[in-house]
C-alpha cells in the first residue's frame, strides 16, 4: 500500500483539484497519511506572486527535510513553463515536476513514478467531500480571457472553459446530501462561465436556487464586468445564494486601472456598488486590491484610498504588486520602491480594517445565519454570515462544525475588532 500526502497552495480551484487527485489515488486503493509517514508527497503549487512561488520553494525543502525517503511530485500552476520547471526539478527531493495541464492524469502521474505499478483502474474529475473543511467547493470554470496586465493566472491556466450544468448539479446535491450545508461555486474566471445556447452565470443560478436541500450557496470571486442586473435580482431574492460578492477593484485610480487593463473604471464600478446596495441594502461587498503597481504614484494611491472610503467595502485584501515574468507589467517602469510599496498596503489595509468594523456593526442587534467553522481555545464557535461577516458563537449553543445556526449579534470582539459576538 503506498502512502501518500498532498500540500494545496492558492486558491479554492486549486483546493478542489487536489480534491480530485486525494479521491482518485483514494479509490484505487493508495492511503493519504501525514508528510512524515508518506511515501509520496503531492505539491499541488500557486504562482499569483513571486511570495507564492517562494512557498512552494519553502514547502519542498520543508517536507525534504522531514522525510528525505519520500518521492515528492510537485504540479500545479507553477509547473507551466519550461524555465520553472527546470528550476523545481534544481531542488533537492523533488523526483518528478508534472505539468499543471497533466495534474488530473492520475494514471499518467502514478505511471512515470512507479512504472506499472500504478494501479489506477478509473479516474473522475468529481469530489465527494473535502476533509477538514466545512464548506465544499463546486468547480464550475476554469482558465481566463482577461488578460490583465498584472496577471500570470491567465497565462498558465489557459483560455475560459466552463463545466456542463448536469455535472455541476449533481455535484452540488452529492455534497448536500453528504451534509454540506455551504457550497462554494468557484473559477479562476468565474462570471465567463457559459452554457448551452449560451446560457450564462446567471441563468446557472436560478437553477441552483431551485435545487432541492437546505443548503446555502457562496460565490467566489467574480470580476466586475461579469455583475449585471440579472445576476443581481437573482441573489437578491434567492433563498439559498449568500448576499455576498467578493468583486476585484484592485486600484481606485483610473490611470492605474488602465495599466492594469482593467475591462471598467471607478465609474462603471461605483455604478456597480450603488445597484446591488439599491437592491440588497447589506450586502457584502469584499475586494482586492493590488498597491505599488508600477508608475503608481502617489496621487494615484490617494484616489485609491478615497474611492475606498467613498464605496465602503465590508472588507479589503490588500496585496503589494509582484513581478511575474510574461506579464505586460513585467517591463513596466517605474517599478516602486519595496519600502514605499509596503507602507501604501499598510495604509490601505488600516483603511479596510475601520469599513470592515463598520459594517460589522450594522447586524448588532439583528439575527443572522452563521455557518460553524471552528471551535476556539476559549470555547466559543466561530463561523460566517451570509453577508461574510465572521461571529463569535457562544459554546454553550453546542452547535457542531457544519451546521447553520442563527444568532443575535451583542457587539464587537475587543480583541479582534471585526468579529461578532452572537
Amino acid at each position: 500500500m503506498i502512502k501518500f500526502a498532498i500540500k494545496t497552495l492558492g486558491c479554492k480551484v486549486n483546493q478542489y483539484e487536489s480534491q480530485v487527485i486525494r479521491e482518485n489515488l483514494q479509490k484505487n486503493g493508495y492511503f493519504e497519511t501525514d508528510v512524515e509517514s508518506a511515501d509520496l508527497v503531492i505539491v499541488n503549487s500557486c504562482t499569483v506572486t513571486s511570495r507564492a512561488d517562494g512557498k512552494t520553494r519553502g514547502f519542498i525543502r520543508k517536507f525534504n527535510k522531514i522525510n528525505p525517503q519520500a518521492k515528492i511530485v510537485v504540479t500545479g500552476c507553477s509547473a507551466v513553463y519550461p524555465e520553472d520547471i527546470k528550476t523545481l526539478e534544481s531542488i533537492s527531493g523533488v523526483y518528478k515536476v508534472v505539468p499543471n495541464r497533466d495534474k488530473l492524469d492520475i494514471p499518467f502521474i502514478l505511471k512515470s513514478i512507479y512504472g506499472m505499478r500504478c494501479g489506477i483502474k478509473s479516474i473522475s474529475e468529481e469530489v465527494s467531500g473535502f476533509d477538514s473543511h466545512t464548506r465544499a467547493f463546486v468547480k464550475i470554470q476554469d482558465g481566463c480571457d482577461q488578460n490583465c496586465s498584472y496577471c500570470k493566472v491567465s497565462l498558465v491556466r489557459g483560455a475560459s472553459r466552463s463545466r456542463e450544468e448536469p455535472k455541476a448539479f449533481e455535484e452540488i446535491i452529492r455534497l448536500a446530501e453528504k451534509g454540506y450545508r455551504e457550497m462554494v461555486l468557484t473559477g479562476i474566471c468565474l462570471g465567463s462561465w457559459k452554457g448551452e445556447g449560451d446560457r450564462n452565470l446567471s441563468d446557472l443560478l436560478e437553477r441552483v436556487d431551485a435545487l432541492p436541500g437546505d443548503f446555502r450557496i457562496r460565490l467566489s470571486s467574480i470580476e466586475p464586468n461579469h455583475i449585471g442586473p440579472a445576476l443581481i435580482d437573482i441573489v437578491a431574492r434567492s433563498a439559498k445564494i449568500c448576499r455576498h460578492f467578493h468583486i476585484p477593484l484592485q486600484s481606485g485610480s483610473d490611470r492605474v486601472l488602465s495599466l492594469m487593463k482593467r475591462r471598467y473604471n471607478t465609474a462603471k464600478f461605483r455604478e456597480l456598488v450603488a445597484d446591488i446596495r439599491s437592491k440588497i441594502p447589506l450586502a457584502g461587498i469584499t475586494m482586492d486590491i493590488i498597491a505599488g503597481f508600477p508608475g503608481e504614484t502617489e496621487k494615484d494611491i490617494e484616489h485609491t484610498a478615497g474611492f475606498i472610503e467613498e464605496i465602503q467595502p465590508s472588507r479589503l485584501h490588500v496585496f503589494k504588486y509582484s513581478d511575474r515574468k510574461n506579464t505586460a507589467s513585467y517591463d513596466m517602469t517605474p517599478k516602486i520602491d519595496p519600502v514605499v510599496a509596503k507602507k501604501r498596503v499598510e495604509h490601505l489595509i488600516a483603511i479596510g480594517t475601520c469599513l470592515q468594523e463598520k459594517f460589522c456593526k450594522k447586524f448588532i442587534g439583528k439575527e443572522v445565519e452563521v455557518l460553524i467553522e471552528e471551535k476556539t481555545a476559549g470555547g466559543s464557535f466561530t463561523g460566517y454570515t451570509r453577508e461574510y461577516v465572521q461571529v463569535k458563537v457562544p459554546g454553550s449553543i453546542g452547535s457542531p462544525a457544519g451546521s447553520l445556526v442563527r444568532v443575535k449579534p451583542t457587539g464587537i470582539d475587543p480583541e479582534s475588532r471585526i468579529a461578532l459576538l452572537g
